[in-house]
């Protein structure tokens, strides 16, 4: 029980300490905002800062030991903004903003491609003092940082620079220290207040950059747009296939029909033999016709079902009797005889050739009109 007690009290100190140090932490920063530029930045409670706004009697003047229209003549004069000291006033960070035809034909940092950044990294690191330059990234905005120092006769300052362009402004955060190099916690300053500028709104130059997302998305589209003509056309197709598999079916039935037909024909035909001549009315007029036709060439095999009507006459197979005699009946020319399997199949392939062109023709003629 009392070591849960103990807990218990343990995690409450470890919460409370933790909430205290949230609240500090929070109370730590000011907000400094220009409405006319259209952003704000932060920088420790502890500190002095004087921007263009200050008035006329603040302490941090006399703290820093500045004299108000000397310091807004030098403000106006070099585009400074903001001037941040700390308190024990070893070094100085001030904000410049300019604005011109370059800095808005760039737009954003964030807008340039990687060649482009790197043409300005090189031109800041040839720049006279200049020590070293590094890109580094702040809340999506990317900045230039260079170290650089300057010796005046005894004196040397030593320089850190934060460099960006965002919304066509160029904004440099620089922080200034004499006789002393900068430590890694100043440098830190420099980087946090950089960190915390924050605009209404970034005005992202569109077609100098190349959109990566954007051509994502549009790969999607067309992507999707293709699927979806597939689809269709796929569903068309097998529409197509199914109603012609039906009429092709539909067709082979006729043919079988008529086929059956013609071959029942046939078989009763050649049921009819000689010795069912009887119909005619004496053997004698049966024998008397058939001579007259020996002797006209032809090679008697059937007759005609129906006495009276007269004799039909079919040529035998290996007779070389013109088919185109009056003693023809027009039985053979008017019969239709069945396809082989080869001619079949071609005139399948031809049947699905000429379709399927004419369905593209449809697809797309269609396809233009809708657009």
């Amino acid at each position: 029980m009392r070591r849960r007690v103990r807990a218990a009290a343990v995690l409450l100190l470890i919460v409370t300490v933790f909430l205290t140090s949230v609240i500090r932490v929070a109370a730590l920063d000011d907000t400094y905002t220009f409405k006319e530029l259209g952003f704000s930045i932060k920088f420790p409670k502890d500190d002095y800062v004087i921007t263009v706004d200050t008035p006329r009697g603040d302490k941090a003047f006399e703290a820093v030991g500045l004299d108000y229209d000397e310091t807004m003549i030098a403000f106006r004069t070099a585009n400074i903004y903001l001037r941040a000291y700390d308190p024990d006033k070893t070094y100085s960070i001030s904000m410049t903003v300019t604005k011109d035809v370059n800095t808005e034909q760039i737009n954003n940092y964030s807008d340039l491609t990687s060649a482009e950044r790197k043409v300005i990294l090189d031109a800041i690191s040839q720049q006279e003092n200049v020590d070293s330059v590094v890109e580094v990234k702040h809340d999506n905005n990317i900045f230039f940082d260079s170290q650089s120092s300057v010796t005046s006769g005894e004196s040397t300052i030593y320089i850190n620079v934060c460099n960006t362009v965002i919304n066509g402004m160029q904004i440099d955060l620089t922080l200034q220290k004499n006789d002393e190099e900068i430590t890694p916690e100043e440098a830190k300053a420099l980087t946090n207040a950089a960190g915390s500028l924050s605009f209404d709104k970034i005005n992202r130059k569109t077609g100098d950059a190349f959109d990566w997302w954007r051509l994502l998305l549009w790969v999607g589209i067309l992507a999707a747009l293709i699927i979806a003509v597939t689809v269709i056309y796929k569903q068309y197709n097998a529409s197509v296939k199914r109603k012609n598999e039906e009429r092709l079916k539909a067709r082979r039935a006729r043919r079988g029909a008529a086929e059956d037909t013609e071959l029942a024909h046939r078989e009763q035909e050649e049921q009819i033999t000689f010795e069912e001549s009887l119909g005619y009315r004496n053997d004698e007029e049966f024998a008397e016709r058939a001579e007259a036709d020996e002797m006209a060439g032809y090679d008697i095999k059937v007759r005609d079902r129906d006495p009276g009507k007269g004799i039909e006459y079919f040529e035998d197979e290996g007779s070389n009797i013109d088919d185109g005699t009056d003693y023809f009946d027009t039985y053979f020319k008017e019969q239709v005889k069945p396809r082989s399997g080869i001619q079949r199949f071609f005139a399948m392939i031809g049947f699905y050739i000429r379709n399927a062109f004419k369905h593209i023709g449809y697809f797309f003629r269609n396809l233009f009109k809708r657009k």
